[in-house]
């Protein structure tokens, strides 16, 4: 963690100001001066007063590794480990149990993400694609509910003066830590996307891929991600979609509703273990069929519409299976119900277009001005 992030994080629970205490210091590894020095609020000098710029490029170079985050409003102390803040709370009752089982099963699914030696192509990409727009703008954006850092890393990369934020619920955090550790334009939090440990309007572009619909409250973390961004600035999401006008789709999922009655209950190594040895069926019933539908332009309609098209190893729907048996919490949608749900979070609907090589909804909206 950078002392820099200060001034654009706050308490989670009241929006107050944050300091830091009892930090534990390291040179940041891999990192050479700091391009992003802090506009309004100085962390390690706790002073609205800019140092020179030799002082920054000092504090560029230096990483909080330990040591607790205080609010100075309301006293709430949260926990710097391994250089990432944790910025949440913990829920109670049923929503913290589906809350606490949903982080769970993500840290397991992204447990050794960053070290394996096949990423493939990133979701940014896809969605790219899909909206033919790029999704970082501005000089500073916001990844809600990044994984394992997958897309971070990307974006970060190939947008090297851009500062991203990147904001997970999941141990997943260390995983994009490990993947960006070169990366000088990233800051990886450990947060809600439903309580957003960040000031309002400060980001220039958001980004979330497949994680509103596994919240508790969809509606109100779309609010939360607009509530980071400027006024005119672009959001790009995905979100599942319902199938109703796919039977292909629509009754296959149908059945996996009726599984996840038995399969959101197993332990996330057991569901793990279900989902590896389902992969190869999977792939061979429907993923390999799509593929030679795919090729032929009287069939290729046919190929988009059927349900894990997008198969390309015996193991490569292992992660997607996982979602679909294993995640507490899954709400799907349909082309009204998302622009409805973006014009109530004060965003205009730019465009919502339909994934063909996989399934769900890429949609695109602006932050309303004024």
């Amino acid at each position: 963690m950078k002392y820099r992030i200060l001034e654009l994080l706050q308490c989670p629970r009241c929006h107050g100001d944050l300091e830091v205490r009892e930090a534990q210091t390291g040179p940041a590894v891999g990192l050479r001066g700091f391009p992003f020095p802090c506009r309004r609020y100085c962390g390690l000098e706790r002073t609205s007063v800019i140092p020179p710029p030799s002082r920054c490029l000092d504090c560029g170079g230096m990483d909080i590794q330990s040591g607790t985050l205080l609010c100075g409003n309301c006293g709430d102390r949260f926990r710097i480990v391994e250089s990432v803040p944790w910025l949440f709370e913990q829920a109670t009752g049923s929503s913290g149990r589906l809350l606490t089982d949903t982080i769970s099963l993500y840290s397991h699914v992204w447990s050794g993400a960053a070290t394996s030696s096949s990423q493939g192509e990133a979701h940014v990409d896809v969605v790219e694609e899909s909206l033919d727009e790029p999704v970082v703008w501005g000089s500073i954006g916001l990844d809600a509910g990044s994984g394992s850092g997958g897309d971070t890393a990307a974006m970060a990369r190939r947008n090297p003066s851009v500062e991203i934020l990147s904001v997970d619920m999941s141990e997943g955090v260390y995983e994009t830590r490990a993947r960006t550790a070169s990366l000088p334009n990233v800051h990886v939090v450990r947060g809600s996307v439903l309580a957003i440990p960040l000031k309002p309007d400060i980001c220039d572009f958001g980004y979330s891929f497949g994680v509103l619909h596994h919240t508790t409250n969809p509606l109100g973390g779309l609010r939360e991600i607009v509530r980071t961004l400027k006024p005119g600035s672009p959001l790009s999401i995905y979100l599942y979609e319902d199938h109703a006008d796919n039977p292909w789709k629509a009754w296959p999922l149908k059945v996996v509703s009726v599984l996840r009655r038995v399969t959101t209950r197993l332990s996330p190594r057991v569901l793990s273990l279900f989902c590896y040895g389902a992969s190869p069926f999977v792939v061979l019933i429907f993923s390999m069929p799509a593929r030679i539908l795919g090729r032929f332009e009287r069939t290729r309609s046919l190929a988009e519409r059927m349900p894990f098209n997008f198969g390309t190893s015996l193991f490569s729907v292992q992660p997607d299976l996982m979602d679909r048996f294993g995640a507490p919490i899954e709400e799907r949608y349909g082309r009204e119900e998302i622009a409805a749900m973006m014009q109530a979070s004060q965003l205009d609907v730019l465009k919502l277009v339909k994934l063909k090589r996989s399934a769900g909804w890429v949609a695109r909206g602006e932050k309303t001005k004024g």
